[in-house]
Protein backbone atom coordinates (compact mmCIF):
# COMPACT_ATOMS: atom_id res chain seq x y z
CA UNK A 1 0.00 0.00 0.00
CA UNK A 2 1.45 3.34 -1.02
CA UNK A 3 2.09 5.91 1.67
CA UNK A 4 3.34 9.50 1.55
CA UNK A 5 7.09 9.61 1.03
CA UNK A 6 7.72 12.36 3.53
CA UNK A 7 6.99 12.37 7.26
CA UNK A 8 5.75 15.37 9.19
CA UNK A 9 8.00 16.89 11.82
CA UNK A 10 7.09 18.40 15.17
CA UNK A 11 6.52 22.12 15.03
CA UNK A 12 6.76 24.34 18.09
CA UNK A 13 4.00 26.61 16.81
CA UNK A 14 1.50 24.10 15.47
CA UNK A 15 2.12 21.27 17.92
CA UNK A 16 3.21 17.72 17.21
CA UNK A 17 2.08 16.47 13.80
CA UNK A 18 1.32 12.85 12.99
CA UNK A 19 3.77 10.83 10.91
CA UNK A 20 2.73 10.55 7.29
CA UNK A 21 1.99 6.83 7.33
CA UNK A 22 -0.12 7.17 10.49
CA UNK A 23 -2.10 10.03 8.97
CA UNK A 24 -2.55 7.95 5.82
CA UNK A 25 -4.07 5.07 7.78
CA UNK A 26 -6.37 7.38 9.73
CA UNK A 27 -7.66 9.04 6.57
CA UNK A 28 -8.31 5.64 5.01
CA UNK A 29 -10.76 4.89 7.82
CA UNK A 30 -12.85 8.05 7.36
CA UNK A 31 -16.00 8.19 5.19
CA UNK A 32 -15.54 9.63 1.72
CA UNK A 33 -17.91 12.53 2.43
CA UNK A 34 -15.62 13.74 5.23
CA UNK A 35 -12.52 13.31 3.08
CA UNK A 36 -14.02 15.47 0.34
CA UNK A 37 -14.26 18.29 2.88
CA UNK A 38 -10.76 17.63 4.25
CA UNK A 39 -9.28 18.37 0.84
CA UNK A 40 -9.65 22.03 1.75
CA UNK A 41 -7.38 21.74 4.82
CA UNK A 42 -4.11 22.23 2.95
CA UNK A 43 -2.42 21.47 -0.35
CA UNK A 44 -0.59 18.32 0.84
CA UNK A 45 -3.88 16.85 2.05
CA UNK A 46 -5.54 17.77 -1.22
CA UNK A 47 -2.77 16.06 -3.19
CA UNK A 48 -3.03 12.94 -1.03
CA UNK A 49 -6.82 12.73 -1.12
CA UNK A 50 -6.80 13.21 -4.91
CA UNK A 51 -4.08 10.64 -5.53
CA UNK A 52 -5.37 7.66 -7.59
CA UNK A 53 -3.50 5.17 -5.35
CA UNK A 54 -5.13 6.58 -2.22
CA UNK A 55 -8.55 6.63 -3.90
CA UNK A 56 -8.14 2.97 -4.91
CA UNK A 57 -7.03 2.00 -1.39
CA UNK A 58 -9.95 3.87 0.16
CA UNK A 59 -12.40 2.20 -2.24
CA UNK A 60 -11.05 -1.17 -1.12
CA UNK A 61 -11.79 -0.29 2.51
CA UNK A 62 -15.22 1.21 1.70
CA UNK A 63 -16.79 -0.89 -1.10
CA UNK A 64 -20.34 0.31 -0.45
CA UNK A 65 -22.13 1.43 -3.62
CA UNK A 66 -23.41 4.92 -4.22
CA UNK A 67 -26.91 5.67 -5.46
CA UNK A 68 -27.63 8.47 -7.93
CA UNK A 69 -31.10 9.97 -7.75
CA UNK A 70 -32.07 12.07 -10.76
CA UNK A 71 -34.98 14.49 -10.81
CA UNK A 72 -36.56 17.46 -12.58
CA UNK A 73 -35.18 20.93 -11.88
CA UNK A 74 -38.52 22.63 -12.54
CA UNK A 75 -40.26 21.90 -9.19
CA UNK A 76 -37.07 22.37 -7.16
CA UNK A 77 -35.93 25.75 -5.96
CA UNK A 78 -32.29 24.77 -5.53
CA UNK A 79 -31.63 23.78 -9.16
CA UNK A 80 -30.35 20.34 -8.14
CA UNK A 81 -30.80 17.79 -10.91
CA UNK A 82 -29.26 14.77 -9.17
CA UNK A 83 -27.79 13.70 -5.85
CA UNK A 84 -25.09 11.11 -5.28
CA UNK A 85 -25.67 9.43 -1.91
CA UNK A 86 -24.55 6.46 0.11
CA UNK A 87 -26.94 3.80 1.39
CA UNK A 88 -27.49 5.74 4.61
CA UNK A 89 -28.87 8.65 2.58
CA UNK A 90 -25.92 10.97 3.15
CA UNK A 91 -25.48 13.11 0.04
CA UNK A 92 -21.88 12.96 -1.18
CA UNK A 93 -22.33 15.23 -4.19
CA UNK A 94 -25.14 17.30 -5.67
CA UNK A 95 -25.25 18.28 -9.32
CA UNK A 96 -26.94 21.47 -10.46
CA UNK A 97 -28.73 21.72 -13.79
CA UNK A 98 -30.22 24.49 -15.86
CA UNK A 99 -33.83 25.59 -16.00
CA UNK A 100 -36.48 22.98 -16.80
CA UNK A 101 -34.48 19.84 -17.55
CA UNK A 102 -34.64 16.37 -16.09
CA UNK A 103 -32.69 13.14 -15.79
CA UNK A 104 -33.88 10.34 -18.08
CA UNK A 105 -31.36 7.63 -17.18
CA UNK A 106 -28.19 6.89 -15.21
CA UNK A 107 -25.70 4.36 -16.55
CA UNK A 108 -21.93 3.71 -16.39
CA UNK A 109 -21.42 6.77 -14.15
CA UNK A 110 -23.04 8.99 -16.78
CA UNK A 111 -26.24 10.97 -16.28
CA UNK A 112 -28.44 11.51 -19.33
CA UNK A 113 -30.21 14.87 -19.09
CA UNK A 114 -33.06 15.96 -21.34
CA UNK A 115 -35.03 19.09 -22.13
CA UNK A 116 -37.51 17.21 -24.31
CA UNK A 117 -35.74 16.53 -27.61
CA UNK A 118 -32.26 17.65 -26.61
CA UNK A 119 -29.97 15.41 -24.60
CA UNK A 120 -26.77 15.98 -22.65
CA UNK A 121 -24.51 13.37 -21.07
CA UNK A 122 -22.74 14.30 -17.84
CA UNK A 123 -19.71 12.28 -16.77
CA UNK A 124 -19.91 12.29 -12.97
CA UNK A 125 -16.25 11.31 -12.62
CA UNK A 126 -14.75 14.01 -14.85
CA UNK A 127 -17.50 16.63 -15.02
CA UNK A 128 -17.33 16.55 -18.83
CA UNK A 129 -20.59 17.27 -20.65
CA UNK A 130 -21.44 15.91 -24.09
CA UNK A 131 -24.23 17.78 -25.86
CA UNK A 132 -25.87 15.49 -28.41
CA UNK A 133 -27.00 17.11 -31.67
CA UNK A 134 -30.73 17.66 -32.01
CA UNK A 135 -30.88 17.48 -35.80
CA UNK A 136 -32.19 14.40 -37.58
CA UNK A 137 -30.05 12.28 -39.89
CA UNK A 138 -30.01 13.21 -43.57
CA UNK A 139 -32.27 10.32 -44.59
CA UNK A 140 -34.79 11.12 -41.86
CA UNK A 141 -34.62 14.87 -42.44
CA UNK A 142 -35.77 14.28 -46.01
CA UNK A 143 -39.18 13.36 -44.59
CA UNK A 144 -39.25 15.40 -41.40
CA UNK A 145 -37.71 18.84 -41.14
CA UNK A 146 -37.36 18.97 -37.36
CA UNK A 147 -37.88 16.93 -34.22
CA UNK A 148 -40.73 18.96 -32.75
CA UNK A 149 -43.28 16.36 -33.92
CA UNK A 150 -41.55 13.56 -32.02
CA UNK A 151 -41.22 12.32 -28.50
CA UNK A 152 -37.58 11.32 -28.05
CA UNK A 153 -35.79 8.85 -25.80
CA UNK A 154 -32.08 8.06 -25.65
CA UNK A 155 -30.26 4.96 -24.41
CA UNK A 156 -26.55 5.26 -23.60
CA UNK A 157 -24.14 2.34 -23.44
CA UNK A 158 -20.61 1.07 -24.00
CA UNK A 159 -19.41 -1.57 -26.45
CA UNK A 160 -17.61 -4.12 -24.24
CA UNK A 161 -15.08 -5.23 -26.88
CA UNK A 162 -13.86 -1.73 -27.79
CA UNK A 163 -14.85 0.53 -24.89
CA UNK A 164 -16.56 2.90 -27.35
CA UNK A 165 -19.58 4.81 -26.04
CA UNK A 166 -22.69 5.03 -28.20
CA UNK A 167 -26.21 6.41 -27.89
CA UNK A 168 -29.35 4.98 -29.49
CA UNK A 169 -32.08 7.59 -30.02
CA UNK A 170 -35.70 6.62 -30.61
CA UNK A 171 -38.07 9.25 -32.00
CA UNK A 172 -41.75 8.39 -31.73
CA UNK A 173 -44.46 10.05 -33.83
CA UNK A 174 -47.08 8.34 -31.68
CA UNK A 175 -48.66 6.83 -34.79
CA UNK A 176 -49.88 3.25 -35.17
CA UNK A 177 -47.75 2.18 -38.13
CA UNK A 178 -44.20 0.84 -38.01
CA UNK A 179 -42.85 4.05 -39.52
CA UNK A 180 -44.02 5.93 -36.48
CA UNK A 181 -40.63 5.45 -34.85
CA UNK A 182 -37.23 6.53 -36.12
CA UNK A 183 -33.99 5.00 -34.83
CA UNK A 184 -30.61 6.73 -34.85
CA UNK A 185 -27.16 6.00 -33.39
CA UNK A 186 -24.28 8.30 -32.56
CA UNK A 187 -20.73 7.44 -31.49
CA UNK A 188 -19.10 9.56 -28.79
CA UNK A 189 -15.55 9.96 -30.06
CA UNK A 190 -14.74 13.38 -28.66
CA UNK A 191 -15.48 15.10 -31.95
CA UNK A 192 -17.78 18.08 -32.06
CA UNK A 193 -18.85 16.99 -35.55
CA UNK A 194 -20.33 13.63 -34.57
CA UNK A 195 -23.69 13.05 -36.24
CA UNK A 196 -26.60 10.68 -35.87
CA UNK A 197 -26.77 7.69 -38.23
CA UNK A 198 -30.14 6.31 -39.27
CA UNK A 199 -30.86 2.64 -38.51
CA UNK A 200 -33.46 0.20 -39.74
CA UNK A 201 -36.44 -0.22 -37.44
CA UNK A 202 -37.30 -3.54 -35.80
CA UNK A 203 -40.29 -5.52 -37.15
CA UNK A 204 -42.45 -4.08 -34.37
CA UNK A 205 -42.39 -0.79 -32.54
CA UNK A 206 -40.88 -0.67 -29.08
CA UNK A 207 -42.54 0.62 -25.96
CA UNK A 208 -40.58 3.08 -23.91
CA UNK A 209 -41.22 4.96 -20.73
CA UNK A 210 -39.56 5.21 -17.34
CA UNK A 211 -37.95 1.90 -16.34
CA UNK A 212 -39.07 0.21 -19.56
CA UNK A 213 -35.63 0.54 -21.20
CA UNK A 214 -32.32 -0.78 -19.90
CA UNK A 215 -28.78 -1.17 -21.28
CA UNK A 216 -26.78 -4.22 -20.20
CA UNK A 217 -23.30 -5.00 -21.56
CA UNK A 218 -23.78 -2.93 -24.69
CA UNK A 219 -27.27 -4.26 -25.51
CA UNK A 220 -30.31 -1.97 -25.35
CA UNK A 221 -33.46 -3.80 -24.24
CA UNK A 222 -37.06 -2.63 -24.78
CA UNK A 223 -40.47 -4.16 -24.28
CA UNK A 224 -41.85 -4.79 -27.76
CA UNK A 225 -45.37 -4.25 -29.06
CA UNK A 226 -45.03 -7.62 -30.80
CA UNK A 227 -47.48 -10.29 -29.62
CA UNK A 228 -47.33 -13.85 -30.90
CA UNK A 229 -49.90 -16.62 -30.46
CA UNK A 230 -47.84 -18.43 -27.82
CA UNK A 231 -47.31 -15.31 -25.73
CA UNK A 232 -49.28 -15.23 -22.49
CA UNK A 233 -48.03 -11.79 -21.48
CA UNK A 234 -47.07 -8.48 -23.05
CA UNK A 235 -43.47 -9.16 -22.09
CA UNK A 236 -41.78 -9.87 -25.44
CA UNK A 237 -38.45 -8.06 -25.60
CA UNK A 238 -36.68 -6.30 -28.48
CA UNK A 239 -32.93 -5.70 -28.23
CA UNK A 240 -30.43 -3.57 -30.14
CA UNK A 241 -26.71 -4.40 -30.24
CA UNK A 242 -24.65 -1.21 -29.97
CA UNK A 243 -21.58 -2.95 -31.41
CA UNK A 244 -23.13 -4.27 -34.62
CA UNK A 245 -25.81 -1.54 -34.63
CA UNK A 246 -28.40 -4.14 -35.56
CA UNK A 247 -31.55 -5.52 -33.99
CA UNK A 248 -31.40 -9.01 -32.55
CA UNK A 249 -34.14 -11.64 -32.65
CA UNK A 250 -37.03 -10.89 -30.31
CA UNK A 251 -37.04 -12.66 -26.96
CA UNK A 252 -39.98 -14.15 -25.09
CA UNK A 253 -40.23 -12.70 -21.62
CA UNK A 254 -40.20 -14.79 -18.45
CA UNK A 255 -43.96 -14.87 -17.96
CA UNK A 256 -44.65 -15.95 -21.53
CA UNK A 257 -41.97 -18.61 -21.15
CA UNK A 258 -43.88 -20.34 -18.36
CA UNK A 259 -45.95 -23.36 -19.38
CA UNK A 260 -48.95 -22.18 -17.35
CA UNK A 261 -48.55 -18.42 -17.37
CA UNK A 262 -51.44 -16.37 -15.97
CA UNK A 263 -53.47 -14.45 -18.54
CA UNK A 264 -52.17 -11.03 -17.57
CA UNK A 265 -53.34 -8.26 -17.71
CA UNK A 266 -56.97 -9.42 -17.78
CA UNK A 267 -56.57 -11.54 -14.67
CA UNK A 268 -55.74 -8.53 -12.51
CA UNK A 269 -57.44 -5.85 -14.62
CA UNK A 270 -54.20 -4.14 -15.50
CA UNK A 271 -52.94 -3.83 -11.92
CA UNK A 272 -49.71 -5.69 -12.71
CA UNK A 273 -46.53 -3.90 -13.69
CA UNK A 274 -43.58 -5.01 -15.80
CA UNK A 275 -40.29 -3.11 -15.72
CA UNK A 276 -36.64 -3.82 -16.49
CA UNK A 277 -33.46 -3.42 -14.51
CA UNK A 278 -29.73 -4.03 -14.81
CA UNK A 279 -28.70 -5.87 -11.66
CA UNK A 280 -25.02 -6.71 -11.34
CA UNK A 281 -24.61 -6.89 -15.11
CA UNK A 282 -27.66 -9.08 -15.75
CA UNK A 283 -30.96 -8.23 -17.45
CA UNK A 284 -33.80 -8.53 -14.94
CA UNK A 285 -37.50 -8.31 -15.70
CA UNK A 286 -39.40 -7.13 -12.64
CA UNK A 287 -42.99 -8.32 -12.30
CA UNK A 288 -45.10 -6.66 -9.62
CA UNK A 289 -48.47 -8.30 -9.11
CA UNK A 290 -51.41 -6.64 -7.35
CA UNK A 291 -49.09 -4.27 -5.45
CA UNK A 292 -48.01 -7.06 -3.10
CA UNK A 293 -45.35 -9.21 -4.73
CA UNK A 294 -42.19 -8.33 -6.64
CA UNK A 295 -40.73 -11.17 -8.72
CA UNK A 296 -37.21 -10.73 -10.11
CA UNK A 297 -36.60 -12.76 -13.27
CA UNK A 298 -32.93 -12.99 -14.33
CA UNK A 299 -32.05 -13.72 -17.97
CA UNK A 300 -29.57 -16.61 -17.88
CA UNK A 301 -29.33 -17.51 -21.59
CA UNK A 302 -30.49 -15.20 -24.38
CA UNK A 303 -30.17 -17.72 -27.22
CA UNK A 304 -32.29 -20.33 -25.42
CA UNK A 305 -34.55 -17.80 -23.71
CA UNK A 306 -33.90 -19.14 -20.22
CA UNK A 307 -35.16 -17.06 -17.29
CA UNK A 308 -34.85 -17.87 -13.59
CA UNK A 309 -36.92 -16.27 -10.85
CA UNK A 310 -34.22 -15.69 -8.26
CA UNK A 311 -36.20 -13.57 -5.82
CA UNK A 312 -39.82 -12.98 -4.83
CA UNK A 313 -40.19 -10.00 -2.51
CA UNK A 314 -43.20 -8.86 -0.51
CA UNK A 315 -43.36 -5.12 -1.18
CA UNK A 316 -46.12 -4.29 1.33
CA UNK A 317 -47.89 -1.55 -0.61
CA UNK A 318 -51.51 -0.59 -0.02
CA UNK A 319 -54.13 -0.64 -2.77
CA UNK A 320 -53.84 3.12 -3.24
CA UNK A 321 -50.09 2.68 -3.83
CA UNK A 322 -50.38 0.33 -6.81
CA UNK A 323 -49.01 2.96 -9.19
CA UNK A 324 -45.99 3.73 -7.04
CA UNK A 325 -42.60 2.65 -8.35
CA UNK A 326 -40.53 -0.16 -6.85
CA UNK A 327 -37.17 -0.61 -8.55
CA UNK A 328 -34.43 -3.10 -7.58
CA UNK A 329 -30.96 -1.62 -7.98
CA UNK A 330 -28.40 -4.27 -7.12
CA UNK A 331 -27.50 -7.32 -5.06
CA UNK A 332 -24.94 -6.56 -2.35
CA UNK A 333 -22.00 -8.85 -1.63
CA UNK A 334 -23.83 -10.35 1.35
CA UNK A 335 -26.89 -11.18 -0.78
CA UNK A 336 -29.11 -8.32 0.38
CA UNK A 337 -30.98 -6.39 -2.30
CA UNK A 338 -31.16 -2.60 -2.57
CA UNK A 339 -34.63 -1.38 -3.61
CA UNK A 340 -35.86 2.08 -4.52
CA UNK A 341 -39.45 3.02 -3.66
CA UNK A 342 -41.04 6.10 -5.22
CA UNK A 343 -44.33 7.45 -3.89
CA UNK A 344 -46.32 10.58 -4.67
CA UNK A 345 -44.05 12.99 -2.84
CA UNK A 346 -40.92 11.23 -1.62
CA UNK A 347 -38.96 8.08 -2.19
CA UNK A 348 -36.92 5.78 -0.02
CA UNK A 349 -34.10 3.29 -0.24
CA UNK A 350 -34.86 -0.08 1.31
CA UNK A 351 -32.66 -3.08 1.94
CA UNK A 352 -34.27 -6.49 1.49
CA UNK A 353 -32.74 -9.53 3.20
CA UNK A 354 -33.77 -12.73 1.37
CA UNK A 355 -32.68 -14.86 4.33
CA UNK A 356 -35.16 -13.23 6.70
CA UNK A 357 -37.62 -12.00 4.04
CA UNK A 358 -37.59 -8.59 5.73
CA UNK A 359 -37.15 -5.14 4.16
CA UNK A 360 -35.77 -2.26 6.21
CA UNK A 361 -35.83 1.43 5.35
CA UNK A 362 -32.32 2.71 4.73
CA UNK A 363 -33.22 6.35 4.15
CA UNK A 364 -35.82 8.72 2.77
CA UNK A 365 -34.81 10.62 -0.35
CA UNK A 366 -36.15 13.60 -2.22
CA UNK A 367 -38.47 12.92 -5.12
CA UNK A 368 -36.48 11.32 -7.93
CA UNK A 369 -37.70 10.42 -11.38
CA UNK A 370 -34.98 7.86 -11.97
CA UNK A 371 -32.22 6.19 -10.02
CA UNK A 372 -28.97 4.46 -10.86
CA UNK A 373 -25.59 3.60 -9.43
CA UNK A 374 -22.22 5.31 -9.28
CA UNK A 375 -19.61 2.56 -9.26
CA UNK A 376 -16.54 4.69 -8.62
CA UNK A 377 -15.20 6.11 -5.39
CA UNK A 378 -16.81 9.28 -4.04
CA UNK A 379 -13.31 10.77 -4.07
CA UNK A 380 -13.21 10.37 -7.86
CA UNK A 381 -16.31 12.49 -8.39
CA UNK A 382 -15.64 15.66 -10.33
CA UNK A 383 -15.04 18.63 -8.03
CA UNK A 384 -17.25 20.75 -10.24
CA UNK A 385 -20.21 18.47 -9.83
CA UNK A 386 -21.49 20.05 -6.67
Amino acid sequence: MATPSGRSRPDSQSGVLLPGDTLYEILLRLPARDLCRLRAVCRPWRRLLSDPHFIAAHAGRHPEPLVVGGCDTFPRNDGIICDVMDLSGRVVKSVRGTDDEWVTSIHLNFVCISTGRRFRLLNLATGAIFALPEELTEEHAAHERDTCRFHAEAAFGQVPSTGVYKVLRVLDRLSNDHEGQLYEVITLNGSSHAQWRGKKPPPYTVRFSLWKIVVVNGIVYFFSSEVQAQDAELDRIASFDLETEEWRASLRGPLSSLEEAPNWPHRHYGMDELTMSDMNGCLVVVHRSCASNLDLWFLMDFERGIWIKQHSIQVQLSVRDVFHVVRPLLVLNDGRIVLFYMGDDKGSLRIYNPRTNISTDATEVERSFTVGLYTGSPLSLANGAS
